[in-house]
């Protein structure tokens, strides 16, 4: 089964050296509406998500949670709308919902382009509060097979692409 997705980023247009905010709109291909929005105000930033367009207040009624990276970008955490627990330890006991880790998605850095980079993307069972890092599904990308008679890597998009490209991979 294939859930195709398709993730749109408009760049802010305030200068030449400085294109951030980055707006982020989620939809399902073929489809015009959109599922989530996000926004990140710098380049090593945390993305913010809402159900609404360009209202972003944190833990307001819109928010959905936040997806942080690691420093090399190869490792993005996403957290429901729950505080950071060094925001919760001034707070009475259970006043405000903890943030939850709900997935990780990984890929693996390629720094010499030696052959396609692998994304994994990692649930997590943020339902239970007894075990939240208990692992509930984990998806792991097709895997591109080396084709020796094109001395190239090719992986079956079953028709959904037209012309080979290098982002396809």
């Amino acid at each position: 089964m294939h859930n195709l997705n398709k993730v749109n980023r408009t760049k802010s247009e305030m200068g030449v050296f400085h294109d951030y905010p980055h707006h982020f709109e989620l939809k399902k291909e073929g489809n015009a509406e959109v599922l989530v929005h996000g926004i990140r105000n710098t380049e090593n930033g945390d993305f913010f998500l809402s159900n609404m367009k360009d209202v972003y207040c944190l833990y307001g009624q819109n928010y959905l949670g936040t997806i942080k990276t690691n420093i090399l970008g190869t490792c993005f955490d996403v957290y429901d709308f729950g505080l950071d627990d060094s925001n919760l330890k001034d707070l009475p006991r259970s006043f405000l919902p903890s943030r939850r880790q709900i997935m990780r998605i990984e890929y693996d850095s390629n720094f010499f382009a030696e052959k396609p980079r692998q994304f994994r993307i990692t649930f997590y069972d943020w339902k239970n509060s007894y075990n939240p890092t208990e692992i509930t599904n984990k998806l792991i990308n097709m895997t591109p097979k080396f084709n020796h008679s094109r001395g190239c890597y090719t992986l079956n998009f079953f028709g959904r692409v037209n012309k080979a490209s290098a982002r396809n991979f």
